[in-house]
């Protein structure tokens, strides 16, 4: 089980009364909110606790700018 449609396949078929997440709760503690977020959840707890606001975004997937060379070369 990787994702939140892992998660829904299983317990919509009906193969699982129950999905134990130990490994992504590891990779991310939020991976909850953030499966509930990528799939519009809107219902109770959707909202995410003003402390941890900023970690409902996941990061950007690679910079724009570079780094700075150190050493021109030439």
């Amino acid at each position: 089980i990787s994702s939140w449609d892992d998660v829904n396949s299983l317990l919509l078929a009906g193969r699982a009364d129950l999905c134990a997440l130990a490994r992504p709760h590891l990779y991310d503690p939020h991976w909850t909110l953030h499966a509930a977020a990528e799939q519009g959840y809107s219902g109770p707890g959707a909202p995410w606790p003003l402390p941890y606001g900023a970690g409902s975004r996941p990061p950007p997937t690679g910079r724009t700018d570079g780094p700075k060379p150190r050493l021109r070369l030439g």
